[in-house]
């Protein structure tokens, strides 16, 4: 029987060294709010996986010393949801802890995987790509969707898709097959990505078969596979997995990857001037020390 049953994964990231001393380890940044609704970055970024999941099929990786604080934002989530990491491991050994999970709890689930980390404007947009992200899977269950959205300029702090829009048609429903991913590039380099029409920002949230990424770390990382799959749990694994990105891990050397193109605004709240941007446009008053945002009124 097929099993079409969507979990929402909600990573919350690490310490948020690029934006310390603002973003501290005690309350990093995914527990700022600097929008003019007060909202942290975390609670809306729940807020907007509950249009597609439900509150017990939304599932939280976290860092063990942030437990309280998802707790305050997400009093609802289920104890065996709340994932915690002994240690920080970036986000292939999350993502394949979460999959690890979910597979356990729902075998054949589909998984929708979202940082807290960014700035979506027309949050109304946001839920459209998703599901058809979704929709997506649940006819090619062997397959990993990416979402991506248009550069409105030339960005050095983000990384980037380069799609093929010959093949958007196809029955594919409009996906776009991914040809790579490409890391943070300089200045000019980004200038010829936008120009050239074939790149799109890669946001970092993807659409997958639980069952299917753990398949994948198997096979490309067998060190994360071991580490969140430890027969003792994952206090015992977990530190033993490398410090990997997801798109180093999985994405870079995967081959079949399609990617949903989002029209929604986007930031990644990577670092000050992001941020910068974001407290103006939302009428947030800060406060600065050698360059830096130090407070946030």
């Amino acid at each position: 029987m097929v099993n079409n049953k969507v979990y929402a994964v909600v990573l919350v990231g690490g310490k948020g060294k690029r934006l310390m001393p603002l973003s501290t380890a005690a309350l990093p940044k995914a527990f700022l709010s600097i929008t003019k609704d007060r909202r942290t970055m975390f609670r809306r970024t729940l807020d907007r996986v509950r249009a597609f999941a439900k509150d017990k099929d939304i599932v939280v990786v976290a860092n063990k010393a942030h437990a309280k604080l998802v707790r305050k934002d997400f009093p609802e989530i289920a104890p065996q949801n709340l994932l915690l990491e002994p240690a920080s491991r970036n986000t292939a050994p999350a993502i394949a802890l979460a999959a690890a999970t979910v597979e356990k709890m729902s075998p054949g689930a589909i998984m929708a995987v979202l940082p807290t980390d960014q700035y979506i404007k027309e949050e109304e947009k946001f839920v459209a790509p998703v599901k058809s992200g979704i929709n997506f899977i649940k006819r090619n269950p062997d397959a990993i969707v990416v979402m991506g959205v248009k550069p409105r300029y030339p960005s050095a702090h983000f990384g980037y898709i380069k799609i093929d829009r010959r093949a958007a048609g196809k029955g594919r429903g409009g996906m776009l097959k991914v040809k790579k991913f490409v890391e943070k590039p300089d200045r000019k380099l980004a200038q010829k990505y936008i120009k050239s029409g074939q790149y799109l920002w890669n946001t970092g949230a993807f659409i997958f078969k639980a069952g299917t990424l753990l398949g994948l770390i198997k096979k490309l990382s067998p060190r994360i596979y071991k580490a969140v799959t430890h027969p003792s749990g994952v206090r015992a694994g977990y530190r033993t997995a490398p410090d990997i990105s997801i798109d180093y891990a999985i994405m870079e050397k995967a081959r079949n990857i399609y990617c949903v193109e989002a029209s929604y605004e986007w930031h990644d709240l990577g670092g000050f001037e992001s941020l910068i941007k974001i407290l103006t446009r939302e009428g947030r008053g800060f406060e600065m020390r050698g360059g830096k945002v130090v407070k946030i009124r």
